[in-house]
């Protein structure tokens, strides 16, 4: 699959640059084609961000103009990698504002927040700057508009002869929003392909995300190479030299950065990360607890016990045999399937503990509630479980926050969450809910059932701590259910979790890059160990 490259504006080779240098002040590229090429510095066109008010009378904080600067100073083509919760939309929506030059642009998003970036255009350009949403595959760019909103999933299903490339190029558009750019991790899927078509055409390119890479550094790459293809034109070449390599028994698998300072020495001219404790010390830390629930209830015991001991016996039988290379759905025999089943059926087993806790919550204080959860029937037993008690207590029914939901409906859930005094639960599905959600207004969550990937976890504690809270601190409490696969992967998860903050912390020291995945090794653990509380 072709990568993004730029062009050598006078041999028309591609460009790979070898050094950056500084000619009377000014930087240039030094081009292994042997070739100088001035890189062009955007200039403020009379608008300073200190002086950005939005309707609702918010002002950039002080790191959030640094922000701004900061993409101006990379020609706009640059990646902020800001923590979750530090205003990475409203720093590119300030650029914007401030250079009408490199409007109109095109903002590529997840589907769920199309009209929430909407909304924020207009929050923070005023409400003359209207963008089009993009609805479907046959919805054109109309000309006019200060912006256009369009999904990753709608790029890649809209028709031919709806072509987005061409459209682009009609409509001129000048600046590529990358929201949520872990969405394009993959350099082989159509939905990088397509965002990568349209960056050959686009002069600038700003991507925004809090967690970049989910898995490996190698995720890394496709967004690399989208903003600064003279560098990083050569993903084998990338994967050599920047990341580190294991060997996990069949393959050689992709782990951490080999180097994470001198990565981030390399990339600081176009990588920005902040993090909250760094830039808004006050505000507040998000809190991890564990409530162990020790019995499971019969029924559900009896059948955990029952697909354990098949997983142990096939797991044992078989051994690892690179498994989980393979789609999570299939085959249901496969190693990973056995293990979402243990795990769905310690999610029921934590139901009525999780409602023990809610009630206690409820009666003590008069906060509200976040209850992160995974999957859907458990969602919507707890659910109507918790309105039984709720309506016992006179108040509102809990919310349910889901996949399901458009973005006006996830909008308006919001919204009632916030201001309703008598609605002090929501449950939210954490994969659903884990970007691009504001819940500032409250201070206490629980996280039901774990994920596979930490990252998708701290997505969704993101939510809490962010500007406007009032919050001393963020109760995040994880439940885990005592001898089950979930007490084994809650040790491991943590693992996993420091790796890739170390990954991502700009002052990290390189640690050694776990050689074993989650999963592989929390079967290899379950297989070992998993059988001990009931002694079999």
């Amino acid at each position: 699959m072709p990568f993004t490259k730029l062009k050598c504006p006078r041999c028309n080779k591609v460009a790979e640059t070898q050094a950056e240098i500084k000619v009377n002040g000014r930087p240039h590229l030094f081009l292994k084609c042997g070739h100088v090429m001035e890189q062009q510095q955007l200039k403020l066109t009379g608008t300073h961000p200190e002086e950005i008010t939005s309707l609702d009378g918010k002002k950039l904080f002080h790191f959030q103009n640094d922000g701004v600067r900061f993409i101006e100073s990379s020609n706009a083509r640059c990646l902020v990698g800001d923590e979750m919760g530090l205003g990475k939309t409203v720093q590119a929506l300030a650029f914007l504002l401030m250079h009408p030059e490199n409007r109109p642009f095109l903002w590529i998003g997840k589907s769920s927040l199309k009209y929430q970036y909407q909304y924020e255009v207009m929050r923070w350009m005023g409400e003359e700057h209207f963008a089009q949403v993009l609805d479907g595959g046959r919805d054109k760019l109309i000309p006019g508009f200060v912006g256009h909103i369009v999904s990753y999933d709608l790029l890649r299903n809209m028709k031919k002869e709806f072509s987005m490339l061409e459209q682009c190029k009609k409509v001129g558009i000048k600046t590529l929003i990358l929201d949520e750019c872990q969405q394009i991790k993959n350099s082989q899927s159509q939905r990088t392909a397509f965002t990568r078509e349209l960056a050959r055409v686009i002069p600038h390119v700003i991507a925004l995300s809090g967690t970049p890479i989910k898995n490996h550094a190698g995720e890394f790459f496709p967004v690399l190479n989208i903003i600064r293809p003279d560098i990083y034109s050569n993903e084998s070449r990338f994967l050599m030299n920047k990341c580190s390599t294991y060997w996990n028994g069949y393959t050689w698998k992709t782990g951490g950065l080999a180097d994470p300072k001198r990565f981030h020495e390399e990339t600081k001219n176009y990588i920005i990360r902040r993090e909250r404790a760094e830039v808004l010390p006050d505000l507040p830390k998000v809190q991890r607890s564990f409530t162990f629930a020790q019995e499971l209830g019969k029924k559900v015991e009896a059948e955990y016990i029952r697909e354990f001991k098949e997983f142990r016996t096939a797991y044992n039988s078989k051994g690892w045999e690179g498994e989980f290379d393979n789609d999570p759905d299939s085959p249901p025999d496969s190693t990973i399937a056995r293990l979402s089943r243990l795990r769905h059926l310690v999610g029921w087993a934590k139901i009525d503990p999780c409602i023990d806790f809610c009630m206690e919550f409820l009666g003590s204080t008069d906060r509200k509630l976040t209850i992160f959860t995974h999957h859907k029937d458990v969602s919507e037993t707890l659910v109507e479980k918790l309105n039984s008690v709720l309506h016992e207590l006179e108040l509102e029914p809990a919310l349910y926050l889901h996949a399901g939901l458009d973005s006006e409906r996830r909008y308006d859930l919001v919204n009632k969450f916030r201001d309703s005094k008598l609605t002090r639960i929501m449950v939210a599905s954490t994969l659903a809910s884990g970007e691009g959600l504001n819940l500032q207004f409250c201070s206490d969550c629980i996280l039901l059932e774990r994920q596979w990937n930490p990252a998708n976890e701290e997505q969704a504690e993101g939510r809490f701590p962010r500007p406007g809270s009032t919050a001393s601190s963020i109760a995040a409490t994880y439940f885990t259910a005592v001898g089950t696969v979930d007490e084994f992967f809650a040790e491991i998860v943590e693992k996993k979790r420091e790796i890739v903050h170390n990954t991502l912390n700009k002052n990290g020291e390189a640690l050694p890059w776990d050689q074993s995945s989650i999963m592989k090794e929390l079967a290899e653990t379950l297989a070992s160990l998993g059988g001990r509380k009931w002694s079999i």
